[in-house]
């Protein structure tokens, strides 16, 4: 995913929280996370 798209769907105002939260999620995470946000 882009970093500034998941940037804004976190709410995160600074790109590096994003980066340094997010960089040990693998893509089955982010799915999951993605699909769970999406059905609440």
């Amino acid at each position: 995913m882009n970093p500034k798209t998941l940037q804004y769907i976190m709410g995160h105002a600074d790109i590096s929280v994003t980066l340094n939260t997010c960089t040990h999620v693998n893509f089955d995470d982010a799915k999951e996370e993605l699909q769970r946000v999406a059905n609440s």
